[in-house]
């Protein structure tokens, strides 16, 4: 599920750059430690230490936990709209807005069980598998991220039971058809008539 791509885009980009900018950067961070690691091994047989474990246990978490806020944000989740098109609007609504709900209610669970996680990671000084990295100050973004989907799905539900979704579906239903109407009305026939004569030839 996910908030209309189309509302979405006319809201400040504040939150959006907040959340977008130090993906990026971390992306970026993390692209120049590998190929520096991948070269210092090739060619100077001294590879950076501890690089997988950065890797796997700090960059990766970040850019993916950053990542569900951003989609969100933008309204780019998957979205398999199979049967609520059907609907009548009052019960599209309803569903979208309980669908909703449900994936806040989910992420609400998510994060308070993220945060007893991270404390408990904190105390233990938890690190990066066997490695010295210090691992545990990442896990505290677990907790603050779901809890801003939390959020999030709760603005989404209120929006989707306001109708603020009606448009975006009635649009895909008006451009389905327009290029429907836009298809020649006979140029399905002429290409099975086409090979049916091309098939007597042979």
């Amino acid at each position: 599920m996910s908030a209309s791509a189309r509302a979405s885009g006319a809201r400040p980009n504040r939150l959006r750059l907040l959340i977008e900018v130090p993906a990026v950067i971390v992306l970026f961070v993390m692209m120049i430690h590998v190929t520096a690691n991948a070269l210092l091994r090739a060619f100077a047989s001294s590879p950076i230490q501890n690089t997988l474990e950065i890797t796997q246990y700090i960059y990766l978490p970040i850019i993916a936990l950053l990542g569900f806020m951003a989609a969100q944000s933008r309204g780019e989740h998957i979205v398999a709209d199979l049967v609520t098109h059907y609907f009548p609007r009052p019960a599209r609504r309803a569903v979208l807005s309980g669908g909703y709900i449900l994936a806040s209610i989910v992420t609400a669970g998510f994060a308070w069980f993220g945060l007893e996680e991270a404390l408990h990671a904190r105390d233990i000084g938890q690190t990066a598998g066997v490695s010295t990295v210090v691992s545990w100050p990442v896990l505290f973004l677990v907790p603050i991220v779901f809890a801003v989907l939390t959020v999030q799905f709760g603005i989404a539900a209120v929006r989707a039971l306001r109708g603020a979704e009606d448009d975006t579906q009635d649009g895909d239903e008006t451009a389905d058809a327009t290029v429907a109407a836009d298809i020649p009305a006979g140029h399905s026939t002429t290409v099975a008539a086409g090979t049916t004569s091309d098939s007597e030839k042979k």
